[in-house]
């Protein structure tokens, strides 16, 4: 928890001032009963009416500055909760951004959403309201304690023993809740894991009539929650019917107690008023505190989350700069690739995606990889931007280690087309601009025509300004890839990366994308990874990959001299049409072509 309240220190000089308000309002709320007793005392006890204007006067006073107080402590409570929340939330998003691809193989999205969403507002309502609030109680305690003993030790002792009770009653409660509130917020983060799941797919779960199966994997984790929440609302009832009841002992004790001190001259009328008031606030400070701690538990169990994702390591990131490189990192000029050696294991998997691949790309050549589906395609072109570090070997970029480039220079040299193409909620405009947002109109239209993806641009509603939904629905899947693809080519990279990227085009677009990526591979050097082998054969190499290891490479003509995969495939390509095939009943050569 004291992680957590270092998010306060960049708002130390607010705070300071909530603390002061809050000192200013415990006083108010103590010195109105001091009043009200001497109203009874002097003004009716000793008839004393010419008192009566200013102490009511008094009372007026204090009411109104309660209320103006109050005013600028709401005001300063809600921008110190905004603030600190900001924070936490922007602290969260750049660990998410620059966390590896290996964090989110094993994480949910739904669980990200949930701690930036609901846990974050949990600590939001602590700081701003729990802490700052349990202060205010803390002072009213304090100083409702010191006037109370300064009125009359007899009646704060008898007030003072069940509000310390009732105060180990609440920390002891708190300690029982605290597991149980754990349990209820992963329910919640599962709930919202299991929502995220479902729209995402919305569209497989209605073609496959499975809404019926999707309701019920969702009311079963929402009764989850709900029972987890009752499980815990009904340790804490449970408990607060005993603490709870314990003040209400203790006025009834003052009440009996006073009016015998009163009616034996011991003590005023006004004294016991004053006190019993005292008490009231005294009780409901007391209380508060334990809703409030109530409310600790389950901010404590958010903070525990919020921190395990701000420390989760980032385990690939720009190297540190070095003594002995006083010129800073090494700049990609040519785009010249090497593989040597690279062996490489998901972390969440025990077996090795690639064995000991070697290859090089010339700066400006072209690379075709083929090889059934899980044969370790992609994987192969992820370890050149240092998505994955490679498990042993070493991919050189240039001649360096491209464990020694900036990130970002690494990456803004490599354009990249997904299997997978993703388009954000933006215009077309935007999402071709993504790489380079300062790119002119003219720039992007340029693009998008090597692309061939002006023509259907233009032809929409908004043509460049049209904005597409959610991972770019509203489009084809033909029109998406070809965005994606003018997206990699605006970005002018030295090496660009085709993974299967003219998978969903019909065979017209093809050819004119074909004829467009001949032109855009010269001068830089060029990955194509595709499972229709008229879209590699005329790269200078291809390698054949299958289980992460090549078993066939050279140029398009010598792999179809040589009676393997390759021209097996290709074979049946002709005579059906069809993609690769991922049945193992092919029966590829082991050796190299």
């Amino acid at each position: 928890m004291g992680r957590l309240l270092g998010f306060l220190v960049p708002h130390k000089k607010l705070l300071i001032a909530l603390i002061i308000v809050n000192l200013v309002l415990s006083a108010m709320l103590t010195v109105a009963p001091l009043v009200i007793k001497a109203i009874v005392d002097d003004v009716i006890g000793q008839q004393q009416l010419h008192l009566l204007l200013p102490y009511l006067a008094l009372l007026l006073a204090v009411a109104a500055g309660r209320a103006v107080t109050t005013y600028f402590y709401t005001y300063g409570q809600n921008r110190l909760g905004q603030l600190v929340m900001t924070d936490v939330r922007l602290a969260l998003y750049r660990r998410l951004l620059a966390l590896p691809y290996g964090f989110y193989d094993r994480e949910r999205t739904g669980r990200l959403i949930s701690r930036v969403g609901s846990d974050v507002e949990s600590t939001r309502i602590f700081l701003s309201q729990i802490m700052i609030e349990s202060m205010s109680h803390l002072m009213t305690i304090t100083l409702a304690t010191m006037v109370m003993l300064q009125q009359d030790h007899v009646l704060a002792l008898i007030s003072l023993g069940p509000m310390v009770i009732s105060g180990l009653g609440m920390f002891f409660a708190h300690r029982k809740l605290r597991p149980y509130q754990a349990i209820s917020q992963e329910n919640m983060a599962r709930l919202s894991a299991n929502l995220q799941d479902s729209l995402a797919g919305i569209k497989v779960v209605k073609a496959f009539a499975q809404e019926a199966q999707e309701q019920a994997k969702f009311d079963t984790v929402a009764l989850q929650v709900r029972d987890g929440n009752l499980q815990v609302q009904d340790t804490w009832s449970k408990r607060w019917a005993v603490i709870g009841s314990l003040g209400r002992f203790m006025q009834l004790a003052l009440i009996g107690v006073g009016g015998l001190r009163v009616m034996n001259d011991e003590m005023t009328l006004g004294t016991l008023i004053a006190v019993i008031s005292l008490s009231m606030l005294l009780l409901g400070a007391v209380n508060a505190l334990g809703t409030q701690l109530n409310a600790f538990s389950q901010t404590s169990t958010a903070a525990v989350r919020i921190f395990e994702l701000l420390d989760e390591p980032v385990t690939i990131q720009s190297p540190a700069p070095r003594a002995s490189a006083p010129q800073g990192p090494p700049t990609v000029t040519r785009g010249d690739v090497d593989f040597d050696d690279v062996s490489f294991a998901y972390p969440t998997s025990n077996a090795k995606a690639l064995h000991e691949v070697t290859l090089h790309v010339p700066a400006g050549g072209s690379l075709a990889i083929v090889g059934e589906t899980g044969s370790g395609k992609s994987t192969l072109v992820h370890l050149m931007g240092r998505f994955y570090d490679v498990t042993s070997g070493c991919v050189r970029v240039d001649g360096r280690d491209v464990r020694d480039y900036d990130l970002a220079e690494l990456r803004r040299h490599i354009g990249m087309v997904a299997q997978d193409t993703l388009l954000f909620s933006a215009s077309i405009a935007e999402n071709i601009a993504f790489g380079r947002p300062d790119a002119s109109q003219a720039e992007i239209e340029r693009a998008a025509r090597l692309a061939q993806a002006h023509e259907f641009i233009v032809k929409l509603p908004g043509g460049y300004n049209t904005v597409v939904g959610e991972r770019g629905t509203g489009l084809s899947g033909g029109q998406r890839q070809r965005v994606a693809i003018a997206r990699a080519i605006l970005l002018d990279p030295k090496i660009l990366i085709l993974d299967d990227s003219m998978s969903a085009v019909d065979a017209q677009t093809e050819k004119l994308l074909q004829a467009a990526i001949q032109e855009v591979m010269q001068g830089r050097t060029t990955i194509l990874i595709a499972h229709r082998l008229s879209t590699v054969e005329k790269a200078d190499h291809i390698i054949v990959l299958k289980s992460g290891r090549i078993i066939e490479q050279g140029p398009h003509e010598a792999l179809l001299r040589h009676s393997g995969y390759y021209r097996h495939v290709l074979e049946l390509q002709q005579m059906s049409g069809a993609s690769i095939p991922d049945t193992p009943t092919l029966r590829p050569a082991l050796g190299d072509a």
